[in-house]
Order: C-alpha cells, then sequence, then structure tokens
C-alpha cells in the first residue's frame, strides 16, 4: 500500500492531504480526534487544532462534545482561521438509539453546521438497530444532511459486506482501531478495493499504551535518522501505509507537532521496519 495520490493543488509541500471519498467529496487524511475532550477544553483544543493548519476534526453523539466542536469551528470561521467549506466533520451514531433520524437531526443542532460531512455507525449493536442506524444515515444522505457515510469499529470483511451489499449507499470510510501493534493489513487492502478507506483512531495505541509505542526502539530509531519525534514517526507511518489517522491530544503543542509530517518520507526499508511491529494486538474490545 503507497502513500495516498491526490491532485498536485491538493499538496501541502510534497504530499497529498485529501483523498477523494467513493461519495465523490474530499476528506482530509490527517485530523485531530476528540475522544474524552469535554467542555471548554475541548473547544480550545478544536480551535488551537484549526489554527495548527488541520481541517478534519472527529467526534461523536456519544463524546458528548459535539457543541464544543462546534463552538470551535465557528470561532476559527469568524477569526478568518478557514472556512466551512475546507472543514471536514465526522461524527458517529450509537447503535442503540431508539430514533436515529432525529439523533441526526440533533447532531447538526449541536454542531451548528447545515450539513455532516461524514456521519458513522458507532460500533455495533443488535442487527436490526445497526441497519436501522445505517437507513437513518441513507436517507439523511439524500436529504443533504449528511455528505459522506461509514461505520466504525467493524474489523472484517464478512461484518463489512452487509454494509455493502445491502444497502443503496456503501460505506465510505471504516473507523477502527489501527495502530503499529494491530495494522489489520488484510482489512485495508481489501476495503482499498472496494473504494473504502480505513480510518485510524488510536493511531499511537490509546490511552495507557501511549508510552509504549512512542518509546519503542524503532521508532526511535528512524525518528533520531529524520530528526523528527516518534509521534510524527508514528503518524507518518500512518499516512503512507494508507490509513487516515486522527490522533487525539489536549496538548496545543502536541497537537501541532502531529501535524507537521508533511516535509519527509519514511524509506521503503523503515516503513517494512514499523510494519513488522505488527503483532495483532487490539487494546480494545468493543
Amino acid at each position: 500500500m503507497t502513500a495516498f495520490v491526490m491532485a498536485e493543488e491538493k499538496h501541502m509541500g510534497k504530499f497529498a492531504t485529501n483523498i477523494e471519498l467513493n461519495s465523490g467529496y474530499e476528506m482530509p487524511i490527517l485530523g485531530l480526534g476528540t475522544w474524552t475532550l469535554t467542555g471548554e477544553t475541548c473547544e480550545n483544543v478544536v480551535y488551537a487544532a484549526l489554527k495548527s493548519g488541520y481541517r478534519l476534526i472527529d467526534t461523536a453523539k456519544y463524546y458528548g462534545n459535539e457543541s464544543e466542536v462546534g463552538n470551535a469551528i465557528r470561532r476559527a470561521i469568524k477569526d478568518g482561521i478557514c472556512k466551512r467549506e475546507e472543514i471536514f466533520v465526522t461524527t458517529k451514531l450509537v447503535p442503540w438509539s431508539n430514533n436515529p433520524n432525529l439523533d441526526i437531526d440533533d447532531s447538526l443542532k449541536q454542531l451548528g453546521l447545515s450539513y455532516i460531512d461524514l456521519c458513522l455507525l458507532h460500533q455495533h449493536g443488535s442487527a436490526s438497530s445497526d441497519d436501522a442506524v445505517y437507513r437513518a444515515m441513507c436517507k439523511a444522505v439524500k436529504a443533504g444532511k449528511i455528505r459522506s457515510i461509514g461505520i466504525s469499529n467493524f474489523y472484517t470483511e464478512k461484518t463489512v459486506s452487509h454494509f455493502i451489499k445491502d444497502f443503496e449507499i456503501p460505506p465510505a470510510v471504516i473507523q477502527n482501531e489501527n495502530h503499529l501493534k494491530y495494522q489489520n493489513n488484510a482489512l485495508r487492502d481489501w476495503a482499498a478495493k472496494k473504494g473504502i478507506f480505513i480510518e485510524s483512531y488510536y493511531p499511537f495505541g490509546g490511552r495507557g499504551h501511549t508510552k509504549e509505542h512512542l518509546e519503542n526502539p524503532t521508532v526511535l530509531e528512524i525518528a533520531r535518522a529524520h530528526g523528527k519525534s516518534a509521534a510524527q514517526i508514528i503518524v507518518r507511518w500512518h499516512l503512507q501505509a494508507g490509513y487516515i489517522a486522527i490522533p487525539g491530544s489536549s496538548n496545543p503543542d502536541h497537537i501541532a507537532e502531529n501535524f507537521d509530517v508533511w516535509d519527509f518520507e519514511l524509506t521503503e526499508n523503515e516503513m517494512k521496519k514499523l510494519s513488522s511491529l505488527d503483532t495483532g494486538q487490539r487494546y480494545e474490545n468493543w
């Protein structure tokens, strides 16, 4: 799997920053995850990310921070940092919803947006509830409330195939736990043939495992060779391996550092070394 390829005008320096989804819309390949961020902290962190150049912001109804994300976006637009059409907002719907149609409207209200760029079914529920949420998202696409749809926490060809075969609109993105220790190359490669991109949450391994990833000897060796941080090496690996990545942080300096990955490239040998760290170990079980 090679690095993302896009039109020349979509490059920042040497490397592509956006990909085209099967919905026809463009999505940045590097964004900010907002899981565990709340209140004023969340708003300030999202604002800082937009100021640092991020244009992909990931939230979810379950996170309880959609309004703060929306506040930050409006602040950034008002301050001339970016325009709405430049920002790609992802939110996610829980599978246990009693009324996913109302949930979509509520997310739009909380975010203060007229449309959602990408909406995902957050995780497995019952088969009937999963289908109800996905049908609601398809309906919202036709109504112009959502532009692209997808699924999260679905890890096998079998579970993903249902959403391709049995619905009018296939997933554009599958957002899963992906990191150096869990790469799931089989799903990534199969999905790519279907025109579906894999998005990595927990790109540094997630809370409780970040240190293990950032202090890995192989990562540190490659970081020294490039004069970059371990975090930047890991982010760069995700992008060159064909993943979208959404690292999370509440530290503005770390947020800016994670985005400063466009001026170097990992060699083929370095990519092989990092890919060899895969143990098939996931840290979550949802």
